[in-house]
């Protein structure tokens, strides 16, 4: 027997996200959670209106969506711990300038670097559709095919309704192997 629960965002846990804006000239990292794939070339982040970042991500149209390790965890929780309106986020994690200028965590295993071709508005959302111009990962995090190796990235998942983080890792099986 299921128990309906209404309309209930449940999709998750989702992969916890570091991503990094220049705002004012500084680099500034908030942790982001509802992101998405909505294409081949392109993905969504969904950050609230009220986000500092928010304003860089408008400015200068791009961004870094960067995955998450065990060993990146205290910075993406301290990320999202507070806003960079208050609190200056520049001196969280080293970083490089990619070639588009979005600051690229030098900490994270993987990282899509990014540039804004559209922005939606929904309540008390900003939602930015990015494409994709680079995919940088860390070289031992590849498999035997130069592809990203997601059981060697492990990468950190994000559930909303407690507020708990979630390790991956684990290969179950091949995709179309269960008949």
């Amino acid at each position: 027997m299921k128990k309906n629960l209404g309309s209930l965002l449940a999709l998750y846990p989702t992969p916890a996200t570091l991503v990094g804006a220049m705002v004012d000239g500084k680099p500034n990292w908030m942790q982001v959670a509802h992101v998405g794939i909505i294409g081949h070339d392109r993905i969504m982040i969904s950050c609230m209106s009220n986000h500092y970042t928010n304003k860089g991500i408008r400015e200068t149209g791009v961004v870094s969506v960067s995955l998450c390790d065990r060993a990146m965890l205290p910075e993406l929780d301290r990320a999202g711990a507070g806003s960079g309106a208050k609190t200056d986020k520049s001196e969280l994690l080293a970083w490089t300038p990619a070639e588009n200028g979005a600051p690229v965590p030098e900490k994270a295993p993987l990282t899509l670097v990014c540039h804004v071709v559209d922005t939606y508005e929904t309540e008390n959302f900003d939602n930015f559709v990015l494409a994709i111009d680079a995919t940088l990962v860390e070289e031992d995090k590849l498999d035997d095919a130069g592809k990203p190796d997601y059981g060697k990235i492990s990468p950190v998942l994000f559930e909303f309704p407690t507020y708990s983080y979630y390790a991956t890792g684990e290969k179950i099986g091949k995709c179309l192997s269960f008949k």
